[in-house]
């Protein structure tokens, strides 16, 4: 069983578990309409992740406040945030994202592995602006189903491929956004050459974003050169001495570019 696999039957569990106590149609939002996620000022969006820790690598941080950090990433200049949820493999807690939503001005997107309809209207009812959703883990369908719920739910959806076999196989699911993501989630290795490559095949009309294996501010002028207007960065931020700082700076990086 590979690491996605674990992720899967683990969230699975938990999941089955919470639809026996929450029945989904008790769920409501307390955090006002959706907000729109994708920057249209500029045209580029950076996305800074709250995540404590990964699978691969272990913790971040140690003292973990998600809501700190979401501050430092709002007055570094980010565009919109991101925060992971998922509690077995990547330390997160559907709390940090309600908590999040409450202090910060920004968008915010769930980061978590939603395979049910359920879990979109609890993104929905946690405060969330827009949802993940992960072409290796789902069919067709599913991404059709899920990606119409959220839409209906007044959230955005930033659908995660990582190859072009799979980009073929969303290129007309209704999203917004389409991100290629370096990281290969069933062995958690990064291929960083399949970001660039894939970006010029990613369908008109919709916002490319890069995810993962972007370590620093030559990486990002690379990214925006090679077609994204999107980026998600977690471990770079997270694990900077001055979080604020470091948004700033890629902030600076892409202001110049545009």
């Amino acid at each position: 069983m590979n690491i996605l696999d674990k992720i899967v039957a683990a969230r699975t569990k938990r999941l089955e578990e919470k639809k026996s106590r929450v029945k989904e149609r008790s769920m409501h939002r307390s955090a006002g309409e959706p907000l729109p996620f994708f920057n249209t000022a500029t045209g580029v969006t950076l996305i800074a992740e709250c995540k404590k820790g990964s699978p691969s690598r272990g913790v971040f941080v140690e003292d973990y406040d998600p809501v700190v950090i979401a501050g430092q990433y709002e007055r570094g200049g980010a565009h919109a945030l991101s925060v992971l949820t998922e509690p077995d493999f990547f330390f997160g807690d559907d709390a940090h994202l309600a908590a999040v939503k409450r202090s910060a001005s920004l968008p915010v997107l769930r980061k978590d592995f939603i395979f049910d309809p359920y879990q979109v209207t609890e993104s929905w009812a946690l405060g969330a602006d827009a949802i993940l959703l992960i072409a290796s883990l789902l069919s067709k369908s599913q991404l059709k189903e899920l990606a119409e719920r959220a839409a209906g739910l007044g959230m955005e959806v930033l659908l995660e491929v990582h190859s072009g076999e799979e980009l073929q196989k969303v290129s007309d699911i209704p999203v917004h956004a389409i991100g290629v993501n370096a990281r290969n989630l069933r062995d958690f290795s990064v291929d960083f050459k399949a970001i660039k490559a894939l970006c010029p095949q990613i369908p008109r009309g919709r916002v490319a974003v890069a995810e993962s294996g972007i370590k620093g501010i030559n990486v990002v002028k690379e990214l925006y050169n090679a077609g994204y207007r999107g980026f998600l960065v977690g471990e770079y931020f997270i694990t900077a001495p001055d979080r604020e700082k470091k948004v700033a700076e890629v902030v600076k990086a892409l202001q110049e570019k545009l």
